[in-house]
């Protein structure tokens, strides 16, 4: 190979002669330094996919752990699935596409406790089968816990529980209402045929009336009482200490309300109020008795005569009795008492 000197070197300038000499390929050897840095591990940035941040893609060499490399996927940096995972995943999207859209439909709304929309999806159906069990379970559960306090407490401490928690006494009629769709009958149906044979003058006190459903059944004055007034017309009271009138009433109905611990003070308020002659209806769960003639004994204490009785329910005892005399504050009266409903713990 020959270099010729330029003529500004001067005109003696001779022409040089060099050896030529074998060239190297360097197409392989940068083909061999390429290969070297794609086999260099991903970036801690972790990009992979196409753009100005991907790395050049990578081989498959079959491991699993080189699967696992994140990438950005929506904006966030999540882990490649196995092809265990994906398998798993996509035998799940197979067995129920019914129940994921409907799961699908109701986290994308909020539903409402009262929201009475019907669904014609199958799938749908079923959510709101499962939601309203679930409802019934939360609201049977607390009804329980309120109904065996109030069995296990006086009618002072009941006050004070609904005072202190307002929404305990919608609660547990709420539950209340539930148990009684159960019931082979309603006891205070029962009731309400026996007081529309009396006279419509007669003046009637419903005492742990509830929603005061007495009240609304009869042509009667009915004076409706509870621990908690839902209605304008139900007097708050504990039933121990009523405001009414010595000597008024016509009719005391007791109607599954002889519960706390304190049946003697509920006796001698009905005693007070009654006129002499006056009569009490009481119906109460056949389970609370261990005696039947113990209890219709010590009501005699208290100034009542047993009338009649039904005692052949399976559910229910029924009992009427009269006042035939006015009892006072008397301070030798038998202790009086039920067994309270508990409930089996679950």
């Amino acid at each position: 190979m020959k270099f010729f000197v330029p003529s500004s070197f001067g005109k003696n300038a001779d022409a040089l002669k060099f050896k030529a000499t074998a060239q190297k390929d360097v197409s392989a050897k940068s083909k061999k330094n390429k290969k070297k840095k794609n086999k260099k591990p991903a970036s801690d940035n972790g990009f992979s996919g196409k753009g100005p941040l991907a790395p050049p893609p990578m081989e498959d060499d079959g491991d699993e752990t080189m699967n696992a490399i994140k990438t950005v996927k929506d904006g966030k940096v999540v882990k490649k699935k196995t092809k265990k995972q994906k398998q798993q995943q996509q035998n799940q999207l197979k067995a129920t596409p019914a129940l994921r859209q409907a799961v699908k439909e109701s986290l994308s709304k909020t539903h409402d406790d009262d929201d009475d929309t019907p669904t014609t999806s199958a799938a749908g159906s079923g959510i709101n089968s499962f939601q309203a069990k679930l409802k019934e379970q939360l609201m049977g559960g607390r009804f329980r816990f309120i109904n065996e306090q109030l069995y296990t407490m006086n009618s002072r401490k009941a006050e004070q529980l609904f005072k202190s928690d307002p929404e305990a006494f919608k609660a547990y009629h709420d539950g209340y209402r539930h148990q009684v769709e159960k019931w082979p009958l309603n006891p205070l149906n029962r009731i309400i045929k026996m007081i529309k044979k009396l006279p419509k003058s007669l003046e009637i006190g419903d005492f742990g009336c509830g929603e005061g459903m007495l009240a609304k059944s009869v042509p009667h004055k009915v004076y409706s009482m509870d621990l908690v007034s839902c209605r304008d017309d139900i007097i708050a009271c504990d039933m121990a200490n009523t405001p009414l009138t010595t000597h008024t009433l016509d009719v005391a109905v007791y109607c599954l309300s002889l519960m706390g611990t304190n049946l003697s003070d509920y006796l001698l308020e009905a005693n007070r109020v009654l006129k002499v002659d006056g009569q009490m209806y009481v119906a109460e769960i056949q389970t609370r008795f261990d005696n039947v003639k113990d209890f219709v004994r010590k009501l005699d204490s208290f100034g009542f005569q047993l009338v009649k009785q039904d005692v052949g329910q399976k559910v229910f005892y029924f009992f009427q009795f009269k006042k035939v005399r006015n009892v006072g504050k008397v301070a030798n009266l038998p202790a009086m008492s039920l067994k309270p409903c508990l409930y089996r713990k679950r």
